[in-house]
């Protein structure tokens, strides 16, 4: 696989033209889209005049917008309340069938408008506001999901033990721990396979890569299976590439820290890794200064992972120092 360079972008409302021209200039060769930008041929017409590929990103479980129609499908956090952060991080229950012959029927009218080099399954988990979390801090308090009537009904029947629906969290923690997290990495592994499987027969030239959290088996207690579902083994044999959203400042973190989770995820997983580079503080105190971005970027280089993302397009355009930096390493 030649090295993929990618760049995420999120507004809709930005100029299409002026975004793939400054993708050709800073040596983006394939820009990572969501859905939102295929509802008209503006990006999709903007990417073919420059000779650009398109990497379709699908943000399986968060829809606010589907959401905002369908309440009732909310997933049900481990305190009792909507899967729901801030603006956009809004999670639909995993179990939900009805959803995700939605978001089946939307591939197919995404993918028949555009023919992707790259689709990739994002939030393909189960609901935690990971960035947040202090990787080095207590797994007992993270807020997790899905503990609806109808997760709690599937669980039982797949392990075989009622859940004392009193406090069905605090049950399930103390008693049936591991059964719970076999259960939600099936989940999440069952429709990751469905929707790959989908994609592989609507764009059969696509590489296909799935986005996991940026812990490995023994951080946090287990947390990537316990509170995310995600087992990165599994989901890794359904995909050609795994892309663990490894953000160093947005974590705390160090270059070294990622270079090992990133060792550790191809070792695991036996697949090629993608490397995400962050140009702007998030969640954090400080920032990302232009000589830490540059350090980062080599990194990325020495790493020689099957794709580079850049985080984000927003923020670039709005510090031309860092978009130059992103030149002198993509087009050098």
């Amino acid at each position: 696989m030649t090295q993929i360079r990618s760049l995420m972008v999120f507004d809709t409302a930005i100029d299409a033209g002026d975004f793939a021209r400054s993708c050709l200039e800073w040596g983006i060769d394939t820009p990572c889209l969501h859905p939102g930008f295929l509802e008209d041929g503006r990006m999709v017409r903007a990417l073919e005049s420059e000779g650009l590929r398109s990497w379709l990103n699908v943000p399986v479980f968060c829809d606010p917008k589907y959401l905002a129609r369908h309440p009732e499908d909310y997933a049900v956090t481990s305190l009792g309340r909507r899967a729901a952060e801030e603006d956009w991080l809004h999670f639909v229950c995993p179990s939900r069938e009805n959803y995700l012959d939605g978001v089946i029927k939307a591939l197919r009218r995404d993918l028949g408008r555009l023919t992707p080099a790259v689709v990739s399954l994002d939030f393909i988990r189960h609901f935690l506001f990971w960035e947040r979390v202090v990787l080095d801090g207590p797994a007992a308090g993270i807020e997790d999901a899905c503990y609806c009537s109808l997760c709690l009904s599937r669980f039982e029947k797949a392990c075989g033990e009622a859940v004392d629906r009193g406090n069905a969290p605090a049950y399930i923690h103390r008693h049936l721990l591991q059964p719970w997290a076999e259960w939600k990495c099936r989940r999440i592994s069952d429709v990751a396979e469905r929707l790959f499987d989908e994609i592989r027969a609507l764009a059969p030239g696509a590489a296909l890569a799935v986005h996991t959290l940026p812990w490995r088996e023994t951080d946090l207690d287990g947390a990537i299976r316990i509170r995310a579902g995600q087992d990165a083994a599994s989901l890794a044999r359904h995909a050609d590439m795994i892309a663990p959203m490894a953000f160093t400042q947005m974590l705390g973190q160090t270059a070294l820290w990622k270079e090992q989770l990133l060792a550790d995820i191809r070792m695991s997983t036996g697949k090629p890794v993608c490397f995400y580079v962050q140009a702007e503080a998030l969640y954090r105190p400080g920032n990302i200064t232009a000589e830490q971005f540059d350090a980062e970027l080599t990194e990325a280089g020495n790493a020689d992972p099957a794709a580079i993302m850049v985080f984000q397009y927003e923020q670039l355009a709005a510090r031309p120092e860092k978009a130059a930096i992103l030149r002198k390493h993509f087009r050098a």
